[in-house]
Parts: structure tokens; C-alpha cells; sequence
């Protein structure tokens, strides 16, 4: 019973072309601090083809964030948190990934979002999103440097084949 129950989902699962994958972009290095513990950064994801089939595009976005936290008392121990979301908003909800900071220790976060099959990739598909960072607030003085870089990966749905000519690119407008 469990076997067919598996088969049926296999059988009625939509085809996927391969993920075809952007460049990495390279995000403009930003500073949060305690008087300016919030920013956004926008990224646009295009995927587009030559001669496009009349199909619906889906996907992820991918976030890495490496951050390092510099006290301006060298001697605070006080560890205070970072949290990164990925939205389509500016200070919307989201995918979040969060950490706890260290002097001298950078920490790595991680945050991958959807990219809805809304997209019919006739003409080319075009996701608007947010990166947001938060740092707390309320914690001692001091500075978080951030490193940030995002990736796309894109899939045309309803065909087993990536269409000829289909790429994907990824930027900050």
C-alpha cells in the first residue's frame, strides 16, 4: 500500500528542467551599528531565453552573509545577534537566518528564498527581493561589518529540458 501510495506521488510530480544557476553577486560591504541597526539591500533576479516556451519559470535565492562585530570598548564581552531575512519587501517577513556575534570571530549566516512559478517566461521572468539586516539594537556600542553575496537558481517548470539560450542573472538595481 505505502509503495503505491509512493508511486502515485513520482507519477503526478510536474516535470523540472535542471537548475540553471546565476553568477555569484557580489553585494556592496555595509555597516550596521547601534544608533543604525537596520538595512536593505534590493537584488533583481531575471531569467530569460531567446526564443522562450510558454512555460512558468521557479526557483531560490540563495544568501551568504559573513559579519564581523567590533566593539568600541575592546574589553565588552556582551555578545549581541544578527539576523538576516530574505523578503519581498523591505522589512517584510521572510526566510531568516540569525547568529550570535563574537569580537574577533566572524560569523556566517545562510538564507535561501523561493522564487514563485508565477512567472510565465514567454517574455522573460522577474523577481524583486529584499535583503534585510537587523542587528540589536539595545546591545553595547560598536560596529558589524558585513560581507554579503547572492546567487540564483532558476528551473523551468512543465519540461524536462532546459530551453536553448536560457540564462539567469542576478543583480542590485
Amino acid at each position: 500500500m505505502l509503495f503505491v501510495a509512493c508511486a502515485s506521488v513520482v507519477a503526478t510530480s510536474q516535470a523540472t528542467s535542471p537548475d540553471v544557476d546565476s553568477r555569484e553577486l557580489m553585494g556592496a560591504p555595509l555597516s550596521l551599528t547601534t544608533e543604525a541597526p537596520k538595512a536593505s539591500r534590493r537584488i533583481i533576479i531575471r531569467a530569460s531565453a531567446p526564443k522562450p516556451p510558454s512555460k512558468r519559470a521557479e526557483g531560490e535565492v540563495s544568501v551568504r552573509v559573513t559579519a564581523r562585530w567590533i566593539p568600541a570598548d575592546p574589553s565588552q564581552t556582551v555578545s549581541p545577534w544578527l539576523k538576516v531575512m530574505l523578503s519581498e519587501d523591505a522589512g517584510g517577513s521572510g526566510a531568516e537566518s540569525s547568529g550570535i556575534l563574537t569580537a574577533g570571530t566572524p560569523l556566517t549566516l545562510e538564507g535561501v528564498g523561493y522564487l514563485s512559478p508565477d512567472c510565465e517566461l514567454k517574455d522573460s521572468c522577474e523577481w524583486s527581493r529584499h535583503v534585510n539586516f537587523e542587528f540589536q539594537a539595545n546591545a553595547a556600542a560598536g560596529t558589524v561589518e558585513l560581507e554579503w553575496t547572492a546567487q540564483a537558481h532558476v528551473r523551468v517548470v512543465d519540461t524536462s529540458d532546459v530551453p536553448d539560450g536560457f540564462t539567469v542573472d542576478i543583480s542590485e538595481p
